[in-house]
């Protein structure tokens, strides 16, 4: 069995600037890597697909002057191997590399702090794939329900503890704390904002363009009968979501966003096949499939009537056998909203229920990405010649009641059961390869 890679630990590099050296990360207020590209694939499809219409998160921070609006806490960053993988499997960051000293795709693996404009489709894509939060299943729900007219900070190792605005420049107090943090300014902004942590800065942004007008006194308001706009009601208080039934499966009690239009529950199906066909049941009741990722491949994202969802299922560890994190918002996604079936299959990261032929092991961790995301997991065979390889891996298969299924030039279809297997056994230069791979999924969840 492969074995699932582990998280490295978070790498911090300082930049030193002036006498006293104080510690800056380079501006970065995101940039146009993403713009003009067409939309992601896998992971990081709801990250490009599924955006809100910005709204302001002024009034919800409660004098805070912050609002953390998306968080993970058990999330850290992929290797730099698993990282570099990554951008060579998506064309728009293939000629990036994570371990590249001064490049754009090495500052932001490496910061702790950046800032995002906060609606931005192109600059979110870029942070989202270039920082590694690619890897944490509920990047989608995080970074689309942020949407915000205000900036943001995004908080990497960090949360914040404390804000002071001012017309020059505005300071943001941090501690150390796991996972990332997506915070919201809705205080005062100045010219500059500096992260200061317990070891003085840590991060300088120019924040000129956010900067208001300067004050002018308001023009003394007329009587009006007419009566001021209700605010947005919040998400009711539910037991179960709305809009989805889910007979036999346990749901937690919910949770609320911070800005109120959310909810949050855990559900638990009882097997991985059960917890897999949870999209299936949206989808029979009603809900369309925003196209995205894959069933069980991180987040799915879903809307009916003015109600959207989001499906987050676990890609480490027990994966589908993991409680699905499901958020309902009681706002519609934004402009555009693409609808498509949901993918048939749903990929797995540990190849399940077929052994290797004698001599062949797993490579540590992807050797690459489909275009759904799914991994590519590679093995080599000692002692066996390229062209023989893959008369070996079907003879095992097949000795383990596998059966071919279908092929082509290049790679062959397995099946058994609900597991589907495709093997490709050819290299770039449609030679037989000495490191072949394969991809695994549970089939078939049609609606």
């Amino acid at each position: 069995m492969v074995r699932e890679l582990a998280a490295a630990a978070l790498l911090l590099l300082a930049l030193a600037v002036g006498a006293l050296a104080p510690k800056f990360w380079p501006m970065d207020s995101g940039s146009a890597l993403a713009s003009g590209r067409p939309a992601s694939s896998g992971p990081l499809a709801t990250v490009a697909s599924a955006t809100f219409a910005p709204v302001s998160w002024k009034g919800k921070d409660g004098g805070m002057g912050y609002v953390v609006c998306g968080s993970t806490q058990n999330w850290s960053r992929p290797t730099i191997s698993e990282q570099n993988a990554h951008l060579a499997s998506d064309a728009r960051y293939a000629r990036m590399r994570a371990d590249d000293p001064g490049s754009e795709a090495w500052t932001k693996f490496q910061a702790v702090a950046l800032l995002y404009d906060g609606s931005a489709l192109s600059a979110r894509i870029d942070l989202v794939a270039l920082t590694g939060m690619w890897t944490d299943p509920y990047i989608g729900g995080n970074a689309a329900g942020c949407t915000s007219v205000e900036p943001q900070v995004w908080l990497v190792g960090y949360e914040p503890v404390s804000f002071r605005g001012s017309p020059g420049i505005s300071q943001i107090g941090v501690r150390q704390a796991s996972g990332y943090r997506m915070v919201v300014l809705t205080g005062a902004i100045g010219t500059d904002l500096i992260i200061v942590g317990p070891g003085g800065k840590m991060a300088a942004f120019d924040t000129r363009p956010w900067r208001g007008p300067t004050p002018t006194p308001a023009p003394k308001a007329l009587p009006t009968s007419k009566t001021a706009a209700s605010p947005e009601p919040p998400f009711p208080m539910t037991d179960r979501p709305l809009e989805l039934a889910l007979p036999g499966c346990a749901i937690s009690p919910q949770g609320r966003h911070a800005d109120g239009g959310g909810a949050v529950w855990t559900v638990q199906c009882g097997s991985v096949r059960a917890n897999l066909a949870v999209s299936v049941a949206a989808v029979r009741q009603g809900w369309s499939h925003i196209a995205g990722p894959p069933i069980g491949v991180g987040m799915q994202t879903y809307a009916k009537g003015k109600l959207s969802m989001q499906l987050a299922y676990r890609l480490d560890g027990p994966a589908y056998s993991d409680p699905i994190v499901l958020v309902q918002y009681s706002r519609p996604f934004a402009q555009g909203a693409d609808t498509s079936p949901p993918n048939l299959t749903a990929y797995l990261r540990v190849p399940t229920g077929f052994e290797l032929p004698t001599g062949c092991v797993w490579k540590d961790g992807p050797v690459g990405f489909t275009n759904d995301g799914a991994y590519e997991l590679g093995f080599v065979c000692a002692g066996l010649p390229a062209p023989e390889i893959r008369g070996a891996f079907h003879r095992a298969l097949l000795a383990q009641g596998w059966r071919a299924d279908n092929g082509g030039f290049g790679f062959i279809n397995y099946a058994r059961d609900d597991m589907r297997l495709t093997m490709n056994f050819v290299n770039e230069k449609a030679e037989a390869s000495d490191s072949p791979w394969v991809v695994e999924s549970l089939c078939c969840f049609a609606p």
